[in-house]
């Protein structure tokens, strides 16, 4: 086991490896101990957790999680980095270490999380990570529409704020709905990027998204409520009536819902709370039948 946050450290590391931080992947190592300690607080882990890390690299958060949580399965997209992460990670057996894509992964938590491992006995689950700018928002969606599970994700700070986001603002958007329907965000700090190596051109934020109880909602109905999202936001400045009617939502029908609904037709979609949208698409439903 090695203290990968210690610069020192990680510089022999990839020393020894020959790596190089690749800007396909989005790598940025964090190198600050104090900012690792407060993601790991934050997802409050016990030893009855088993934590999917994503974007594990080389094993500085990896480590920590470990020493928290009953298991960590680390999944590392960059096969280069394995053999460090393996380095790195020597000597804890709570971590399994995966080499594969992320968004490739059809499971990601429940029982049997993960392809590679169908008998995990862990009563919860957790993700963590350090989400690469570049595939920030998929990972986000894939993590919304998965079985519900607390999340604590770093990322761009820009990307924080648009999650976070009010309606009305301008960064409110279809990923701002998705998240605030199925999980309630909170913003637990902002992090320099002065703390990274090599340093990136943005500073970056941590998140932590924690599962909103829909046991009462309609699964189907919240499904086909996000094509009303995706229409109202692909033409945000358009009235709710002309972006959902040029989106092949018949007018009348439209119409009779955004009245049942007690939704004024020329708002707009960046004026609606995810909870309209939802409303919306149960009286959508009941009036044309849309599957």
């Amino acid at each position: 086991m090695i203290e990968v946050w210690k610069r020192n450290e990680l510089e022999k590391l990839v020393r020894a490896h020959n790596i190089k931080a690749s800007k396909s992947y989005g790598q940025n190592f964090l190198t600050d101990k104090n900012i690792l300690d407060k993601i790991v607080a934050g997802a409050e882990l016990t030893e009855a957790d088993h934590v999917i890390e994503i974007g594990a690299g080389l094993g500085a958060l990896t480590v920590l999680l470990a020493r928290a949580a009953g298991s960590v399965t680390a999944v590392e997209i960059d096969g280069r980095l394995i053999p460090a992460l393996k380095e790195a990670t020597a000597g804890l057996p709570n971590v399994e270490i995966i080499n594969a894509d992320f968004l490739k992964i059809s499971r990601v938590a429940g029982e049997g999380a993960l392809d590679s491992d169908a008998a995990r006995p862990a009563t919860s689950y957790k993700i963590v990570a350090n989400l690469p700018y570049n595939i920030t928002t998929p990972i986000i969606a894939k993590l919304c529409e998965s079985p519900p599970v607390l999340s604590v994700l770093m990322m761009q700070k820009e990307v924080a704020e648009r999650l976070l986001s009010p309606p009305g603002k301008k960064t409110y958007g279809a990923i701002s709905v998705l998240v605030q329907y199925y999980t309630e965000p909170e913003l637990l700090f902002d992090v320099s990027r002065e703390v990274f190596t090599p340093k990136p051109n943005v500073d970056s934020a941590v998140v932590r998204l924690r599962p909103r109880d829909l046991s009462a909602d309609d699964p189907e109905t919240a499904a086909r409520m996000f094509r009303l999202v995706r229409a109202g936001f692909d033409m945000r400045r358009k009235t709710l009536r002309n972006s959902l009617a040029r989106a092949g939502f018949p007018e009348a029908a439209l119409l009779a819902a955004l009245e049942s609904a007690g939704i004024d037709p020329t708002r707009r979609a960046e004026t609606l709370f995810p909870r309209d949208f939802y409303t919306i698409a149960t009286h959508l439903t009941k009036s044309v039948g849309i599957h």
